[in-house]
């Protein structure tokens, strides 16, 4: 199990580095939603040679599961979480609102799955993570946001990872994480597209394909997007989730804000704090806590 482990904390790794990837395609020119259409439909055309099994799901049921998996951990997610960016004028409001994801999904398992325990040892854990990934997100400069639309957004969005989560968890037991890990794709890129094209129109596509010239770094660093941080770690937090538990591998989300002040701090020069360096140790051992039994 130590491998899967692993395999969970690698991914958050790689997702808190997301942050910085996004910052430079969006400073290039394009909006949050062609990110993130983008990503998933470069993901999906290159998964589906090796991975067209159920192209049509076994019920109507299960197709619709897949739309919420599509929604929740795609477009919703990230418009939900863009959204609240947009409106705030302390991003630290939205990342600290996001970063309460891992106790949102255990709260909602729990409710949920009655018969799901919640551990002493694991609370404690997760609060320790929590206190830790707040002092690495504000990194030694506490301002919050008081808007309750931004309030409400970021937690809309962690709320939609946690339903993600869920369904995972069911849909985990019917299908392949491969073939649950395309759909997602497929219907993130569905769901995402009318706001695409609500937001810029055709006219749209010269000025995209030009910011995204082979020859420029925002072509690269899409691909990474799309192939590493997408369709690389949405398949192994899946096959992750399904073997430790969606409760136990979503506490090494906590390790998302580490990452992001680590790349912010070799790609956009930020500084890092002593109380940045407290909270990645409190993370760290938070996170020992709710998994020292596994």
């Amino acid at each position: 199990m130590l491998g899967f482990h692993i395999i969970a904390l690698a991914v958050a790794c790689i997702w808190g580095s997301t942050f910085a990837a996004s910052k430079v395609l969006l400073n290039a020119g394009l909006t949050p939603a062609e990110i993130m259409c983008l990503r998933f439909a470069i993901a999906y055309v290159v998964m589906l040679p090796f991975c067209h099994k159920h192209i049509m799901p076994k019920c109507t049921k299960h197709e619709l599961l897949f739309a919420v998996l599509g929604l929740t951990g795609g477009s919703l997610y990230f418009l939900s979480e863009n959204s609240a960016v947009k409106l705030t004028t302390s991003t630290s409001t939205v990342a600290m609102l996001i970063a309460t994801t891992p106790i949102m999904t255990a709260l909602v398992f729990r409710a949920v799955v009655p018969a799901s325990r919640l551990s002493a040892r694991f609370l404690w854990g997760t609060l320790v993570a929590l206190v830790g990934a707040g002092l690495v997100i504000f990194n030694g400069v506490f301002v919050l946001d008081d808007d309750p639309w931004v309030i409400l957004l970021s937690l809309a969005a962690s709320f939609c990872w946690a339903i993600y989560g869920l369904v995972l968890n069911k849909m985990d037991r019917l299908y392949s994480s491969s073939v649950i890990t395309r759909k997602v794709f497929f219907w993130g890129v569905v769901t995402m597209l009318p706001l695409c094209f609500y937001e810029g129109g055709t006219g749209r596509i010269g000025e995209v394909a030009a910011i995204l010239s082979p020859s420029q770094t925002p072509f690269f660093v899409l691909f990474f997007l799309a192939l590493i941080a997408s369709l690389g770690c949405y398949h192994l937090w899946n096959v992750a989730s399904k073997k430790l538990g969606i409760v136990i591998a979503s506490n090494y989300l906590y390790f998302n804000p580490v990452t992001s002040l680590i790349t912010a701090y070799f790609v956009l020069s930020e500084r890092i704090t002593f109380l940045a360096i407290l909270g990645c140790a409190l993370v760290i051992a938070g996170v020992y806590l709710c998994n020292k039994k596994n």
